[in-house]
């Protein structure tokens, strides 16, 4: 099923599910982070800059559009940050998703406040993150408020990111 996921045909359920979801969270009250309205690029400065600009705490997860995982993954991170005051930013950079203009339409990224696609030579940004790093996905980085950045492979868990956000990183 998850390989039909960013099909055109698949995509519209999907969109109406999430466009109801977020509905819900505003007819409830609850605050909602503002979706990712374009698409930006990801070059090999990119990673420096948004160290440096982001508000910190943030979370970035490096994403694929095949990752089967990174959707339960970006979601769930969603749901923890978006209660936070002030808000914590969630950025997906999309590995693969150069040229894929209807990225901001694919439910699994309405979570993010910004969205981000590789625009270069794929090797040299994953080396620009991190040298040890190989591609495979979802890889998560955790900014804290100050400090270094925690660099997870895999879904960090609900303890690990209530330990970052208090400071306790590691």
């Amino acid at each position: 099923m998850l390989k039909h996921f960013n099909s055109p045909r698949a995509g519209t359920p999907w969109r109406a599910i999430a466009l109801m979801i977020t509905t819900l969270f505003l007819i409830e009250g609850q605050p909602v982070a503002a979706a990712a309205s374009r698409i930006e690029g990801f070059d090999g400065q990119s990673w420096s800059r948004l160290q440096k600009e982001l508000p910190r705490p943030a979370v970035v997860v490096f994403s694929t559009t095949d990752c089967s995982h990174c959707p339960a993954i970006i979601a769930a991170l969603g749901q923890q940050l978006k209660n936070r005051q002030p808000l914590v930013p969630l950025v997906v950079v999309v590995m693969d998703g150069e040229g894929q203009d209807d990225l901001l339409q694919e439910p699994h990224y309405l979570p993010a406040n910004r969205l981000f696609v590789f625009k270069g030579q794929t090797a040299a940004l994953q080396f620009s993150v991190s040298p040890a790093w190989r591609g495979v996905t979802p890889y998560v980085a955790l900014l804290p408020k100050a400090g270094p950045v925690n660099l997870i492979l895999g879904k960090p868990s609900g303890q690990e990111v209530e330990s970052w956000l208090k400071g306790g990183h590691k």
